[in-house]
Order: C-alpha cells, then sequence, then structure tokens
C-alpha cells in the first residue's frame, strides 16, 4: 500500500518501514476512536470525559498556539516535521495553501488524517524523516519542528544529529523561508523549581547535562542553540519565548517584548506528573527580570529562522467560551507598533466588535474629567474581524504599585491608588464603565492615564469603589504574600476591609 485516503487528506505509506516505531500504547486506539467518531468541536468533552494527560495532550487545541500566531497570507507551502495526531495540523492547514506532514507512526498518522478529513490539502508522509526527506521538495515557505528537535539523537544516523537534523531541513526551504522551531530550555526555571526533566521525568537531569541518563534525547539552552546555528552558518534568527512552556502558550515574549513586572502567574501547570516545589517561581522571576536574564531562563524556546517577522508579543485567550476566544498581538509595522485582537472563532467576531462600541462610549464618559484625567486607547475595526489599537507607551500602574511596595513607600502606594479611584471613578453615573479596569490596564506615562484593554467593558453605570474592589482583588490574587500587608493600608485610607 503506497497511499490510503481518509477524506480529503492523503496518506503516503511509500517509505513505511511497516511497523510503527514509536507508540504511546492503548491511548493511541482511544484517541483514533474518538478521531474516528466525534468532531473537533466535542475534543474538549472527550478531554473532560477520560481526564487523562495524553487525551489532553493530544486534543487540546490551546496546544496550536505555539503557531497560531505565525503570520500567513494563505499561500504558503508548509512543511511540518513530527506532526503526531495533528495537534496542529488542522490549524497549518486553515492557514496555508498546502501541508505536508512527516511522521513515523501510521496510527498517529491516521488519528491527524481523521480529526482533519474536511480539509483537502493535507499530505502526510508516513515513516522515519531520514528515509523520506530526500524525495522531498526544496520550496517551502515554512518548516515547522515543534518539539522535534530533541529527538534527532534517536532517528538521525549521524555523528552530530542535532547538526544534521537542521542541515538537511534547511535545505527544503525556498529562499526567504523560514524554519520554527519550538523546544524546552534545559535550564528552564521550572526546572530548578523541581519540575521533573520533560522527557526523561527526573528531576534536574537537563540542568546536569543528562549525565545519569541513557536517553538520546538532548534539549539545549539558548547558548547552546546559538552555537549550532553559528557552526551551520545560520545568521539570521529571532528568539521567541513561550510561557508558561511551548505545549499549552498563554504568551509568547521576545526580545523586543519581554516580560514585565506580575505578568508570569502562571508557574504551577504540571498535568502529567508530580514534582517538588523548591521556591516560588514567581517571586524568582520578579529579581530574573529585574536583572534582564529571562531570556537565559524561560522554560522554553521558539526559535524563526530567516527573516524576522512583525509580531513582538502575543496573549492567548483560547480557553474561554467559544464566543469569548481572542488573540492579542503586538504587531511591528513600519508607521509602529500597534495592538490587534482577533476572534479565535466566528462566534467570537462580535465580541471583537463590541471594543469598538465601547471605546467611543467610555471616551465619551471621561471626557468630562479633562486635564489629570483618564484617556482611553482608540479602537479601529479591521475587515478581518481584528480590532487595532495604538500601542500606549508608558508603565502600567501595576508596575507602580509593584516598586512602591517593595521599596516600602506606603504614601507612593496610597497616592497611586487614590488616583486611580479619582481617575478611573470619574462620571460613574454615566453608564458606561469597564469592570475590569485592573490596575495592570492602565497605562501610566507622566500625568497621561491612559486605559486600555477594555474587552470586558459594559453598557452601565459603575461605581468608583467597585472599580477599586475589582482591581485590587485581582492585583492581591497575583501575590497572596502581599494581601495582609496591604489590606492594612487599605483598611486605614480608603476603608476596605477583608
Amino acid at each position: 500500500m503506497d497511499n490510503l485516503k481518509i477524506g480529503g487528506v492523503t496518506l503516503d505509506y511509500s517509505k513505511y518501514p511497516g511497523e510503527d516505531q514509536y507508540c504511546d500504547g492503548e491511548v493511541e486506539e482511544a484517541l483514533l476512536s474518538i478521531a474516528r467518531t466525534r468532531a473537533p468541536e466535542e475534543f474538549a468533552a472527550c478531554i473532560r470525559e477520560r481526564k487523562d494527560w495524553p487525551t489532553l495532550y493530544h486534543l487540546s487545541p490551546a496546544r496550536a498556539n505555539i503557531i497560531e500566531w505565525i503570520p500567513m497570507d494563505g499561500t504558503e507551502k508548509v512543511l511540518e516535521i513530527g506532526a503526531g495526531p495533528g495537534a496542529m495540523t488542522g490549524v497549518l492547514a486553515g492557514k496555508a495553501r498546502r501541508v505536508d506532514c512527516v511522521d513515523l507512526s501510521s496510527r498517529r498518522s491516521q488519528i491527524n488524517a481523521y480529526r482533519n478529513r474536511d480539509r483537502d490539502n493535507i499530505l502526510i508522509h508516513v515513516g522515519n524523516f531520514e528515509d523520506i526527506e530526500p524525495s522531498l521538495p526544496a520550496d517551502y515557505d515554512y518548516i515547522f519542528l515543534i518539539g522535534v528537535l530533541e529527538y534527532a539523537g534517536s532517528y538521525i544516523r549521524a555523528e552530530r544529529p542535532f547538526h544534521e537534523e537542521l542541515r538537511r531541513i534547511l535545505s527544503h526551504l525556498k529562499p526567504g523561508g523560514r524554519l520554527v522551531i519550538a523546544i524546552e530550555n534545559r535550564l528552564g526555571l521550572k526546572y530548578f523549581a523541581g519540575a521533573r526533566e520533560d522527557h526523561t521525568g527526573r528531576y534536574f537531569d537537563g540542568i546536569r547535562s543528562y549525565e545519569n541518563t541513557d536517553s538520546q534525547v538532548r534539549t539545549f539552552s539558548r547558548s547552546a542553540l546559538e552555537g549550532i546555528f553559528r557552526e551551520l552558518g545560520i545568521a539570521e534568527y529571532s528568539f521567541y519565548y513561550p510561557y508558561p512552556d511551548y505545549k499549552f502558550v498563554s504568551s509568547v515574549y521576545s526580545d523586543r517584548r519581554l516580560p514585565r513586572g506580575s505578568e508570569l502567574t502562571e508557574n504551577i501547570r504540571n498535568f502529567d506528573r508530580d514534582r517538588l516545589l523548591l521556591f516560588d517561581e514567581k517571586e524568582a522571576y520578579d529579581g530574573i527580570l529585574e536583572d534582564g536574564l529571562y531570556p537565559v531562563f524561560a522554560n522554553s524556546y521558539e526559535v524563526v529562522v530567516g527573516p524576522a517577522l512583525p509580531v513582538s508579543y502575543v496573549k492567548y485567550s483560547s480557553e474561554r467560551a467559544p464566543q469569548y476566544r481572542i488573540v492579542t498581538r503586538f504587531e511591528e509595522l513600519p508607521e509602529g507598533r500597534v495592538v490587534r485582537k482577533t476572534p479565535l472563532t466566528g462566534e467570537a467576531r462580535a465580541h471583537v466588535a463590541r471594543m469598538a462600541r465601547m471605546a467611543e462610549k467610555l471616551s465619551r464618559r471621561y471626557e468630562v474629567e479633562g486635564e489629570g484625567g483618564l484617556s482611553v486607547a482608540p479602537c479601529r475595526l479591521l475587515e478581518d474581524g481584528s480590532a487595532e489599537f495604538p500601542y500606549v507607551p508608558g508603565r502600567t500602574l501595576r508596575t507602580l504599585l509593584d516598586e512602591a511596595w517593595e521599596q516600602g513607600d506606603r504614601d507612593r502606594l496610597r497616592s497611586l491608588i487614590g488616583e486611580f479611584v479619582r481617575r478611573a471613578g470619574a462620571g460613574e453615573e454615566q453608564p458606561a464603565a469597564d469592570p475590569d479596569m485592573t490596575f495592570g490596564n492602565i497605562i501610566v506615562d507622566g500625568d497621561r492615564w491612559t486605559a486600555i484593554d477594555y474587552e470586558w467593558a459594559e453598557e452601565k453605570a459603575v461605581s468608583a469603589r467597585a472599580l477599586l474592589l475589582r482591581a485590587l482583588t485581582v492585583y492581591m490574587a497575583e501575590n497572596e504574600s502581599r494581601k495582609e500587608g496591604l489590606l492594612s493600608e487599605l483598611s486605614a485610607s480608603f476603608g476596605i476591609t477583608e
């Protein structure tokens, strides 16, 4: 059998060795049954029903966040190496003209085909990459290597398998094409804090350079990856930092937009195995960010080899109900940075369109305050259903409060909270308010305060005190250790008790 058709998907078995060389066991039969009998919209229910790590890992739509943000215009030809059960293949097929996949497992490839059988632009090569690679064309716009490079020692027969795999892959890019690599950082902070190495399941294995394991798997620090690039003559590449890691991405940072303040709060997300809790990762990140060392200790890397992409930051809200799923991007345009919020589902288009309407209403509310008041970042709707906002320079009010608290400057702390009440609470009787106007959604630049991210604004009146209570609740939830001391300050100055 050379070819098999499942719906519109073609599976090429011409290089298949006759048996699967990689298998996760009985769970793959369950996944195949789900892919055959359940629609993708039902996968969330399957995850809840089965309550196991492999089902979550292979069927969660959040897995595709690592590639969803990559800009494409629908003309691209894409190669996905190590496609597995297709966690990312469907999203790629929706963005590109054609998607070629390579995977050494027949069962996994069939899962992929069944879940994407309504697509007609997917070809899956089943077999070892080393056998398939010589017959692949050399005109791909993108090649994706997501969670695959670390296994090169297991399936590339060469003295330097990681170098050799990248060398072979790069030969299949067209001029100006890009290779996208996602891989764990062996020095990721979570490993120091007590998480097991993702592949070997051992504590501190990557940190100790895998000296006590027979596994062929290897992950790399940033400097080690850059060393490989230099030795291969790769001069053009960009590092991105998926957070908490590349498997279930909630944010993607870059060297042009690194994490700030209290942003890194999703640290204890272990779904597959137990871990130790040796220290508070959030508190460790605070010092790491202050010293500019985040690129060294980020848990994962996403490297774009080739021309730089015009995206510097991404924030996903993909775990919500379908009508509220969006992605926020910072895009670097010739005229400057802009912020775009894009619906991830058809149902979410109305939610995004509502932001433009509420921008006008909030602007009218806060116009009455005049100088020393609150500006509202304007919003423009685009033809693709996205909302575009100007990038507002400055620092978040949350960051300023953090600094005042850490420096023990209680007068400054009370002054900033009082200013929030005055500015955000202005016109509180008017039927336009943003109940989610948290301290992280206020940008301060000198005397100019600007409200951003008013996604949940409502056409109703909300009191200044209610806005403050909501903002404080979020602020203290981000760092429980500050709660007790902060409440005593608030009780004395604003009459707020626990």
